[in-house]
């Protein structure tokens, strides 16, 4: 897709955001999904102008996009709580439709076709399973759950939780413990695990501040045939982090832009509006400066975010990339939103705004895949070798 095409459509689902679902929020759940039959004709216009699956291969009715395509497309998607992320690109939703990536890239024909289509054509959801109560920023280090090989297969036991997916989920991706000796090093495995498959039964479901329930799942002598061992077995935790670095590309970085944006727009208009000592709010200068540090930060995350994603789809290594993604994409979208709350003072505290509810969500993306700190670290550490040769260089056509 050529520019002018990219912006053609990122302008029509712009469109659809602001006409179809901002309306909705007030009337919905934090980040909740509109009921039958709302929701199918929503999917349905979804798919007729082509947000559906903008991830998904075009031969499962997807629209096939690149890195860099998806990433000017999510952000708008994000602009609403209606979208949100389960509404955004998990499976089922409004502009679902993504099957996870891993299974994309390293799954076997079977694989593809039994688990990725039917997320598309059916917009089944999925689950991805990689932390745990007691390994959640170091799984490779502290995962306990294990996969023991049997005859024709695997037996997993352990508890996997926070998924905030389990209840929209047909299927998941579950990463395990093959070789405690090797463990991160060709130790982990990632097994594609059914719901429903014996074993399978909910450990706890927490309600959160996001308005969101936490799952976790307990696995117990649940048995995974060969033919669900996702990639090579060994090779998980691998395959994870590469599938990793994408999805902060898009979530932390694009999916951040989306509600930042929002809320420097909303703050702009309400400073004109609102009026205070006879004076308008926007002729305070320290308002003024507020507005365009927001403005700057989201300009900056924005390039980051796009020479990411362009190096993605060049098929660059894009760890320290994605790691300053992920923090600079969490941090920018919490500094705005909390500038904008403070400018509109009291009725942003109220759900006539989406700022409350954007800012409860916001804030668990800095925990999530690592917490800033650890990925901070992993930057130091980079920056610190001898030989720093993965220094991130501009991105070169």
């Amino acid at each position: 897709m050529n520019r002018g095409e990219l912006e053609e459509r990122r302008a029509a689902l712009h469109d659809f955001v602001e006409r179809r679902l901002i309306p909705l929020e007030t009337d919905l759940p934090i980040e909740g999904l509109p009921e039958e039959p709302l929701l199918k004709e929503l999917q349905d216009e979804a798919r007729t102008q082509g947000f559906w699956g903008l991830s998904a291969p075009q031969e499962f009715g997807g629209q096939g996009l690149d890195v860099l395509e998806n990433a000017v497309l999510f952000e708008e998607i994000m602009r609403t709580t209606v979208s949100g992320v389960s509404g955004g690109y998990y499976g089922a939703g409004i502009f679902g439709g993504n099957p996870p990536a891993i299974i994309l890239s390293h799954g076997t024909e079977r694989q593809r076709e039994v688990y990725a289509r039917p997320v598309t054509e059916e917009g089944c959801g999925y689950f991805i399973a990689m932390s745990e109560p007691n390994a959640g920023s170091d799984p490779g280090g502290m995962m306990s759950t294990t996969a023991r090989r049997v005859d024709g297969g695997w037996v997993l036991n352990g508890v996997k939780g926070m998924m905030s997916e389990f209840f929209l989920a047909r299927f998941g991706v579950v990463f395990a413990v093959t070789d405690p000796e090797k463990r991160s090093r060709g130790g982990i495995t990632a097994f594609i695990v059914n719901v429903d498959s014996p074993g399978v039964s909910i450990e706890d479901e927490t309600n959160t501040m996001s308005g969101k329930i936490a799952t976790w799942i307990r696995l117990t002598d649940c048995f995974v045939p060969d033919d669900d061992v996702l990639g090579a077995v060994g090779e998980g935790f691998v395959l994870g982090q590469k599938w990793f670095g994408r999805i902060r590309t898009l979530y932390y970085g694009a999916g951040m832009l989306g509600p930042a944006a929002r809320a420097l727009e909303i703050a702009s208009a309400y400073a004109n509006e609102r009026h205070t000592f006879g004076e308008p709010l926007a002729s305070r200068q320290a308002i003024q400066f507020m507005l365009a540090d927001s403005a700057m930060q989201i300009s900056a995350l924005r390039s980051l975010t796009h020479d990411t994603a362009r190096k993605l789809d060049a098929g660059e290594r894009c760890r320290m990339e994605s790691a300053m993604v992920k923090i600079m994409g969490t941090e920018t979208a919490w500094d705005v939103l909390d500038r904008a709350l403070q400018i509109l003072g009291g009725i942003g505290y109220t759900n006539k705004y989406p700022i409350e509810r954007m800012m409860r969500t916001v804030r668990l993306f800095r925990i999530t895949e690592g917490a800033n700190e650890v990925h901070r670290a992993f930057l130091a550490r980079e920056l610190l070798k001898e030989d720093a040769v993965n220094i991130p260089r501009p991105f070169v056509a």
